[in-house]
């Protein structure tokens, strides 16, 4: 999350008995849940187990809406957060009156008692002490009538202190038809709103823009505001057409988001120019240093308001001499290599890419007891260390030297380095001769050691099963430390294995003398196919390293999605495999059946294939918002993703970035690949 308040959503789609089925109500209910609680758009906590925060069901009572949503509002009451709650399906009005009822499984038009009041679930919900507001989305017939009476909120346990926003998909005397609120909601959350900042609220604006798409329906808002101490207005996602550099100045989204906060706390009703200049943050840094200014508003934020101006000063300077300095190698590539290598984290990425970086870690990403800069330092030194260039290391060092921290700028040059050999080394094993069950013995390579051609040694097996698999691949460690000398160490195991192997094992599980593999390596999975000295693996390995070419230019997820629908076909599945469809990346979004036969179908073709491990998941959608939110890690972040799913904290989830599955077939892991192309080897080594 890229804020620091968390925010809840509940989406509840339900189906009537009595009423049509409505056939896009699934498919609109999961498509909002996966806006509002992606992390880069909507932000909301995605919740499973008993009250999951997506509800679609044609057997829903009305005690079970109201058990969903006094759960919502009691997880953001606990988090003093916004809730977002959206109710898809039918709705009716009785005679004489426009009080819109929420019909479930067993409602009937002519029965209020069936179906669910909407203006009373409302006023319940932002009547709750704690919760910061509530934005609710209404698809339904008559949803107008949906609007909670204000002064049922005002004479409530708050006084009416509270806030809340109400966007309705028609009139209330009006039908709704076919879920066009929330699927053209969703498209402008995806695609952005002009003109509407940095984040889209429920405002006139929004509903304009869904007036523009939604044709023969009356889309309506109402709007309630009466807390006094609300920290910030209630919003529904971040606008991903946002430019900060528009307006100007030379303070990013990220800066100035920190410094408002910080002000507001320090002194209630102050509030920041537009556009923040250097010389306006130069001001402002007079005047908190004046002895008076300490005596002001609370002591603490003052504190903090001087820390963010000085960091902000600073990287005002910074933004300006690094895009002079690394003129001739920036790119957002490199960039997004320094955001990783310098630890920051993805949600550091914004819109305005240096600007945010360097701001983020200025002003977020600074520990207790550390140099105030050592953070912008370290992304500084990735920088000098990825630019492979001796004058732009040297610019940067004097920019060290200047804000004396130059012992924490060789510190990071010096360590990135030492890592960047570290990382080249590599112990590949590979399964490749189990072909049918385990194997009796595995081949190892030693690769990164500067020699011609990597060492290899072969390591049987002794029984051939999981354990015997286990033994060879602990030999093999052994006989690769044995390679190395000080201050050396071995942390990276590529696995290479058939297809029936990557369908059922997981490599870094492994039991390895007294400890599984994985928790003192990096795992990544290949598969063993690929080195193969067969006459077609040249032309598929040249077809993947072209591919992974056209894909170091997507800065979204370059993944190509197949849902059950897709395997279903298997013959036009292979004849769009065929035709260069599923070149690149392809992600399964359940877990098939028969994972073997469709992964063995798909890896002549993609060399990155993603998939869940289990096939319970409760949510066939939770990998692709997930997938999107981590791609910039990947597949560097699986590795300590799989740590923590040992942990006892992990117990009973199988909805995170730990149970994603992959085979990760990159640039370097083809270049290794390439002496067994239409040869007939047994390791790189034979190759004269």
């Amino acid at each position: 999350m890229t804020g620091a308040r968390r925010r809840h959503v509940l989406v509840i789609g339900a189906q009537c008995a009595s009423m049509p089925t409505l056939g896009r109500l699934e498919e609109a209910a999961r498509d909002l849940h996966a806006v509002l609680t992606d992390a880069s758009l909507g932000e909301c906590v995605p919740r499973t187990g008993a009250y999951d925060s997506l509800v679609v069901s044609d057997s829903l009572e009305p005690e079970d809406v109201h058990k969903a949503v006094r759960e919502a509002v009691r997880r953001a009451r606990e988090d003093k957060a916004v809730l977002v709650l959206a109710l898809l399906g039918h709705g009716f009005t009785t005679p004489q009156q426009t009080d819109l009822y929420f019909m479930v499984a067993g409602s009937r038009t002519g029965s209020p008692i069936s179906a669910v009041d909407v203006g009373q679930l409302l006023a319940m919900a932002v009547d709750e002490s704690g919760v910061e507001g509530v934005i609710a989305l209404i698809d339904t017939c008559y949803s107008a009538g949906g609007m909670p009476d204000a002064g049922r909120i005002a004479g409530g346990v708050r006084s009416g202190q509270t806030r809340l926003s109400v966007l309705t998909a028609a009139a209330a005397d009006q039908p709704a038809r076919g879920m066009r609120l929330t699927r053209a909601l969703v498209a402008i959350l995806r695609e952005g709103l002009t003109g509407a900042g940095d984040k889209v609220r429920v405002d006139a604006l929004l509903t304009s823009g869904l007036r523009d798409r939604i044709v023969g329906q009356a889309v309506g808002r109402f709007e309630y505001d009466n807390d006094p101490f609300a920290q910030e207005e209630l919003w529904l996602a971040r606008n991903v057409c946002f430019a900060p550099g528009a307006t100007g100045g030379v303070v990013g989204q990220v800066g100035r988001q920190a410094l408002e906060q910080a002000v507001t706390m320090w002194q209630a009703g102050k509030s920041l120019p537009t556009p923040l200049t250097r010389s306006v943050l130069e001001d402002l840094q007079a005047f908190v240093q004046q002895p008076e200014a300490a005596g002001m508003g609370d002591r603490n934020w003052h504190g903090r308001v001087a820390q963010l101006v000085a960091a902000l000063l600073v990287c005002a300077r910074i933004v300006p001499l690094l895009d002079s300095a690394l003129a001739s190698v920036m790119s957002t590539d490199l960039l997004r290599k320094a955001r990783r290598l310098s630890g920051l984290p993805p949600e550091a990425e914004g819109t305005e890419l240096l600007r945010d970086l360097v701001e983020y870690a200025a002003v977020r990403a600074p520990r207790a007891g550390e140099h105030p800069l050592k953070a912008p330092t370290r992304f500084v030194g990735a920088l000098a260390h990825l630019s492979e260039t001796d004058t732009v290391v040297e610019d940067l060092r004097k920019w060290a030297v200047d804000n004396g921290v130059i012992a924490e700028f060789n510190d990071a040059v010096t360590g990135f380095e030492r890592k960047r050999r570290q990382d080249g080394l590599r112990l590949v094993v590979s399964l490749a001769g189990a072909l049918t069950d385990w194997p009796e013995e595995v081949d190892a390579w030693l690769v990164g050691t500067g020699e011609r051609f990597p060492p290899h040694e072969r390591f049987p097996c002794g029984t051939a099963d999981r354990t015997g698999t286990g033994r060879a691949i602990g030999a093999a460690l052994t006989w690769a430390r044995s390679l190395l000398t000080a201050p050396q160490r071995l942390e990276n195991v590529d696995v290479a294995a058939p297809a029936h192997l990557l369908a059922s094992w997981w490599p870094e599980e492994t039991r390895v003398d007294r400890r599984l593999l994985g928790v003192h390596h990096d795992v990544v999975v290949r598969w063993s196919g690929r080195m193969d000295p067969d006459e077609e693996n040249s032309e598929m390995n040249d077809a993947a390293r072209k591919a992974l070419s056209r894909m170091t230019d997507c800065s979204a997820a370059p993944v190509e999605w197949i849902d059950p629908s897709v395997l279903g076909d298997r013959q036009t599945f292979e004849q769009e495999l065929m035709t260069g469809r599923y070149d690149t990346v392809v992600g399964l979004d359940h877990h098939p059946d028969d994972l073997q036969d469709t992964l063995e179908q798909l890896l002549p073709y993609a060399p990155i294939i993603l998939w869940p491990g289990h096939g319970d998941t409760p949510d066939r959608n939770w990998l692709r918002p997930l997938v999107r939110r981590h791609w910039r890690g990947l597949p560097q972040d699986l590795a300590p993703a799989y740590r923590k799913r040992w942990a006892k904290e992990h117990a009973g989830c199988v909805t995170c970035l730990g149970d994603v599955r992959a085979v990760w077939h990159d640039e370097a892991w083809l270049e290794f690949c390439r002496p067994f192309e239409q040869r007939v080897v047994t390791g790189p080594e034979e190759e004269l």
